[in-house]
């Protein structure tokens, strides 16, 4: 049964990247992350399971924002960017009737709280250190980090060095400063996850395969 359900999270996590393609294993790689952070925190696999399954399923609820919205190929407008914001709320809402998600500090509140920040400037509810679940804390870096790995409308693809220093700027404001120090403390680990997901993505549009690679072998 749980690998059942963890199947079904991944396949349901690239059916909503399959939206972008841009996006290309973003849920994936973000469960992945999501997975090693857990663990370095000191979760146990049990509680580690629960969110690599919230990290296939984060943006779920992007099914229900316009394609026009999430492709468009420039700058979003602030009544487009109203939209977006919905996503976790819908992502929560379509799994919370799922008994086995809907729990406290199960799936569903993950993905509802993936997009708050640890200074209480995140949404969709404004929570802001410990109300924030620890789940959600731990999907919020690796979110970003898959993200800031990737070429999106708003930024390049960086290296994994310039993800590292962005985790480390951002520790105490938009992140919690404890899970930014199990990051870097396991950057090897991190870099090793990120690798095979460069390898594939091999025509070098989403990716900076080679900085990734040389980050791997210099680690």
């Amino acid at each position: 049964m749980a690998a059942t359900v963890h199947q079904l999270a991944e396949t349901l996590g690239r059916a909503v990247d399959a939206k972008d393609k841009r996006l290309f294993e973003h849920s994936t790689l973000t469960a992945e992350l999501a997975t090693v952070l857990a663990l370095a925190h000191g979760l146990s696999h049990k509680q580690a399971d629960v969110v690599h399954i919230a990290g296939h399923l984060h943006d779920i609820g992007k099914i229900g924002i316009p394609d026009e919205v999430l492709r468009k190929p420039g700058a979003l407008n602030a009544q487009e960017w109203a939209l977006i914001r919905e996503h976790p709320l819908i992502g929560a809402q379509i799994l919370r009737p799922i008994e086995l998600f809907g729990s406290k500090n199960g799936v569903a509140e993950l993905v509802q709280t993936h997009h708050e920040r640890f200074d209480g400037s995140g949404y969709p509810g404004g929570l802001s250190g410990l109300e924030i679940p620890l789940g959600g804390r731990i999907l919020a870096i690796a979110d970003s980090m898959a993200a800031m790995l990737e070429n999106r409308v708003y930024h390049p693809a960086m290296t994994l060095d310039e993800v590292f220093e962005e985790v480390e700027r951002c520790s105490g404001n938009r992140y919690d400063p404890h899970l930014c120090r199990d990051i870097l403390l396991h950057a090897r680990e991190i870099s090793e996850v990120v690798a095979p997901h460069a390898k594939r993505w091999s025509n070098g549009e989403a990716w900076s395969v080679a900085g990734l690679l040389t980050d791997l072998g210099a680690a």
